[in-house]
């Protein structure tokens, strides 16, 4: 019971340490992607934090099946460079028993991954839509940074040299609506900024329009001139057609729930050959072809997955084919190159 606690504890300090470091790592990417974002106008500043909390679940769905295994690597290499493998066998720890207790393992991280995937994650999920779409349009024309070019949803281009306490100054607009693509529509204006009366209006202050097609020229100056270009801003159409492919390749998201506890169970078989060393022999040895084997495996998982959504592949159980075929790869590496893990 003491080396049974003595191995677990190992097994949980080794995943949690390098899931943490993978986790900062992910965080401080995604972190200047979204920040980026922001610059460019994208993204409000205040929905950076919110964006990142709620999408935490889909980055543990990853982070903890590749920590679980490169542990158990780190364990096992550890074990045996040090010769305890050899006083585990003394002590009664067969192959079989040492395999059950990773198992063991393995199903309490699967179980974990089981409820991101499952619960937590869609929820998440579905409170980060719900932030997205109480965005207001206020919130959206506030985030346009100055001295970029902005595209609207409709094509239309937003410039501000300057912006100082939610105004703008020296702003260029140009139409580009269906209705006018034949002609060329733009405005400029000293000044432009939200109503306070219709959050949904913007103002544009002392500035000229002109229209131009191929018979007509027009230009006007107007002091005050309020337009709704709120709609703009939106992305109905997005979002809808976005929500008809979710239900379209809803099996396939249900596999892919599925396939990541499948995977945390699958890498134990993979584990115990990949990661055996001699002892006196360097422990983190076999820690490179091992992270190639599982990225390989990973990797494919994804390969298939991207293939069932393009539609270049119809069969779902695809996925399921690949994790059959990395358990017999264990299978085969455990009775052919680790002798260690023959006996009984």
């Amino acid at each position: 019971m003491i080396l049974q606690r003595y191995l677990l504890k190992d097994i949980f300090s080794h995943t949690g340490a390098v899931g943490l470091v993978f986790l900062l790592v992910i965080l401080a990417s995604r972190s200047i992607q979204y920040l980026e974002q922001v610059s460019r106008g994208e993204l409000s500043s205040e929905l950076v934090f919110w964006v990142i909390l709620f999408r935490l679940p889909e980055f543990l769905e990853l982070i903890i099946p590749f920590s679980f295994f490169l542990g158990l690597v780190l364990v096992i290499g550890r074990l045996c460079s040090d010769n305890e493998m050899i006083i585990l066998e003394q002590n009664g720890y067969t192959n079989l028993k040492i395999l059950k207790l990773f198992f063991l393992a393995s199903l309490f991280f699967a179980l974990l991954t089981s409820l991101l995937s499952f619960w937590i994650a869609p929820s998440f999920k579905s409170s980060l839509d719900d932030i997205y779409q109480q965005t207001s349009f206020e919130e959206d024309f506030n985030s346009i940074q100055p001295g970029k070019f902005v595209i609207l949803q409709d094509s239309s281009v937003f410039y501000a040299e300057d912006k100082s306490e939610g105004v703008f100054s020296n702003v260029f607009l140009k139409f580009s609506k269906e209705e006018l693509k034949r002609s060329t529509n733009f405005l400029t204006a000293k000044r432009s900024f939200i109503s306070k009366e219709n959050p949904n209006l913007v103002i544009f202050e002392d500035g000229h329009s002109f229209s131009k097609d191929k018979t007509n020229q027009v230009e006007m100056s107007f002091k005050l001139l309020s337009m709704n270009i709120a709609e703009n801003f939106s992305s109905k159409e997005k979002s809808n057609q976005r929500n008809i492919n979710e239900v379209q390749s809803s099996s396939i998201n249900n596999i892919w729930k599925i396939s990541m506890p499948l995977l945390i169970l699958i890498t134990v078989f993979l584990a115990l050959p990949l990661s055996k060393v001699e002892p006196r022999q360097g422990r983190y040895s076999k820690v490179l072809p091992s992270i190639l084997v599982f990225l390989v495996y990973l990797g494919l998982l994804l390969l298939v997955k991207g293939w069932l959504e393009e539609g270049k592949i119809a069969f779902v159980s695809s996925l399921l084919l690949v994790h059959l075929s990395f358990f017999i790869l264990g299978l085969f590496l455990i009775s052919r190159y680790s002798p260690i893990w023959n006996k009984q």
